[in-house]
Formats: C-alpha cells, structure tokens, sequence
C-alpha cells in the first residue's frame, strides 16, 4: 500500500485520546505523526489495524514515548497511512493504552508539554467524572430509522426485555447501573458507540442489566435487528462462545464499578487463591475454553489485588489478538482452581471468520471490548480516589 496522508490536525481541537479512537475504530494501519513547538524532536505512533504497537521520541521508544504524548497540550499531528513493519512492544489494548496515558498526567507523573494554561483545565472526562467511550464513524447500511431522545429521558431501563439495537449520531448517553443501595453512574457514550448487546439474539428477549438516560439531546440510528441476527446466526459455535464470554466480562466488571462507586470502601485487595496461571511472562499467548473447574480474574491496584470476575466452563480465557478480549496477560492475572480443565483455542483459525464480518457486526464487537476497557479503567479511578481519602 503506498502511503498517503489521510488526516491533518491540532490536538487542541481533537484531543490525542479522541485521535486515537478514530484511528482505531477505523482500524487504521500507519504513522501518526506529531510536532510541537514546546518539544525538541518529532514524536511518533506507529499503528497496525488501529491498534498502537509502538512508538518513539528521540532515543525513547515504546510505551514510554507512547505515554509521554500524552502530555503535549498543543501539537500539530498528520497521520500517513501505510504498511507499519515494527513489532508489537506495546502489547495493551487501545483503550487500556488511552486511559492509562490520560491517568499519568492526571496523576502528574506524565510531565505536561506546552506553553500552560490560562484558568482551569477541563479533566479528562471533560465536565463529567465519568468515562466516554466514542465509536468509530457511523456506517448507516444497518441503520433504518432514527429517533430523538431529550434530556433525561430513558432510552434503556435495566432489568426490562428487549433486543433492539441502536448506534449514537449525536450526543452522549450515560450508563448506569442500578442496585440495591442505589444508582451507580458507569460510563457515557457518545458518536458511533452502540447501544445493545449482541448476546440479546442468544433467546427470545433479552434482560437489559443497565440503564441508559439521554444527556441532552441525543439522537440515534436503529439498526436493523433481522440483519444484525442473521450476521450473528452464521457465526461458528466456538465465535458465539467468545462472544457470550466477552458479554460476561463486561456485566462483572459493570457490578465491580457500581460497587465501588456506592461504596468505595466496599472493594478491597485480596490475595489470590488457587494457582496463578496467566500474566506478564506466564502463558501470555495461551486462549483457552474453560471446560472444568473456576478461574478468577486479578488486577493489580494501588490497594493490591482486587478480584473482577469468576470464569468457568464456557468461558473463555486469555486474549484473542483481533479482539482484546481479555484484560490477562498484560493488565491481570489469572488463577486457577484444583479441578481446573480447559481446550486450547487456536486463534489464527477463526481469525478469518472475524474478517469476514461486516463492518457494523465488527464495530458492535469492538465496542463491547472497550466498554470493558473503559470500564475497568473506572475501577482503577474510584479505587485511587478512594485511597487518597483515607
């Protein structure tokens, strides 16, 4: 593929973070470049399917460099796309890179680079605390019809039947898990993020397990549920499977984030019980269905490890490359009951099958993955904000 620059601009106006997104829900493969007047050299992503693999600025490459962009308040970027020949030495998911970069400058330990700020600075939520999860360019083939919500108004209700679909034009929506002691806000969406499971095709009706208000007013694209269950009915055994599994990673981490943002002290570390299976340098390439026996899924924290979710037979464990699966190898760890049993799953096989989806199906199963990002990326917010109260 020759190189071309495709697109031109200033992070003053499009963030590195919303950048990124775009690049990646488009899954673009190529440089994106970036200049400031405040740096003494040019920094570099480099990107493969949307994905940043690695990065550079001067002698310093890899995550480092990656992170470190995230500092530059004012910037021009221009991204060629081309063939990207570099290593994968930047092995998170793009989102969990995205809210990692964006949590060191919060933090203060990613220096900022530009001339200062007049007043106060928006965080990285914009005005909210809360996460927003923005989706690639809308495709409309799926969609059907459109409608308005105003402000405040319930497009989803938790616990109530449905399996209809919708994708966000404009506006941002907010989710929000309900539970006993109360509403837990989880994360917004916005432009391009979609609305609805796809595991809602897997029986008749299916129980929505969040709310969703519209934020002013939104308006989104329905999508045409017959197509969207007729994509997913072709789908193998074992890629249904991947499917229900990431469906189920995203409600546990949902129950974990309401928790905490109820009761920030309601989560606390714990030391792992079983025998530790999966993580940096521990079967990093291992993707298994569980057929026997349990799996816990640990995320290191500044309170130690906290415990996100129990996996068993059906389950699937490991990261699937073209999905982002999984928060193991790379973001927590896996450990294993006594009785344990699992098939290895040869990834490289059904990666045909995910290419050969449609660009909405593929979208609709992005999105599910980084909701789980996203949502993860929360804890570790509430968790250090719960810390530095005590």
């Amino acid at each position: 593929m020759n190189a071309k620059t495709v697109l031109k601009g200033n992070l003053e106006f499009v963030g590195l973070a919303e950048l990124l997104q775009q690049l990646g829900g488009n899954a673009n493969s190529g440089v994106l470049k970036l200049v400031s007047d405040y740096a003494d050299k040019p920094g570099y992503i480099y990107l493969k399917n949307g994905d940043p693999v690695d990065a550079e600025y001067g002698t310093v490459t890899g995550i480092d460099a990656f992170n470190g962009f995230f500092g530059w308040e004012q910037a021009e970027f221009e991204f060629v796309e081309e063939q990207v020949a570099r290593d994968r030495v930047i092995k998170k998911s793009r989102m969990e890179l995205i809210l990692d970069g964006l949590r060191m400058v919060d933090e203060g330990s990613t220096p900022k680079v530009g001339p200062g700020q007049t007043g106060k600075r928006k965080g990285r939520h914009g005005g909210s605390e809360l996460p927003t999860l923005k989706g690639p360019v809308v495709d409309y083939v799926y969609v059907v019809d459109e409608e308005i919500f105003n402000d405040g108004r319930e497009v989803v209700a938790q616990n109530r039947f449905g399996n209809w679909f919708w994708v966000i034009l404009d506006g941002i929506v907010e989710v929000v898990r309900i539970m006993p002691e109360g509403r837990a806000p989880i994360l917004r969406l916005s432009e391009g993020a979609y609305i609805g499971s796809i595991i809602s095709f897997l029986r008749e009706g299916n129980v929505r397990s969040a709310s969703i208000y519209a934020i002013g007013q939104v308006q989104l694209g329905v999508l045409d549920s017959d197509l969207v269950a007729r994509e997913y009915s072709t789908l193998s055994d074992l890629f249904q499977t991947i499917l229900v599994s990431i469906d189920s990673r995203l409600r546990s981490v949902t129950t974990v984030c309401a928790q905490l943002v109820l009761d920030p002290g309601s989560v606390a570390g714990k030391t792992p019980e079983g025998t530790f299976y999966i993580g940096p340098e521990k079967n990093e390439n291992l993707v298994q269905l569980i057929e026997k026996g349990s799996a816990d899924v640990y995320i290191n924290t500044k309170i130690g490890r906290v415990h996100l979710m129990t996996m068993g037979p059906g389950d699937i464990l490991g990261r699937v490359p073209f999905l982002n699966t999984a928060h193991e190898p790379y973001s927590a760890e896996i450990y294993i009951s006594r009785d344990f049993a699992a098939q290895d799953i040869d990834t490289e096989q059904i990666e045909p099958e995910y290419e050969a989806l449609s660009v909405v199906f593929k979208n609709m199963v992005q999105n599910m993955t980084d909701s789980i990002s996203v949502t993860t990326g929360r804890i570790s917010d509430l968790i250090q904000k719960a810390k530095k109260h005590d």
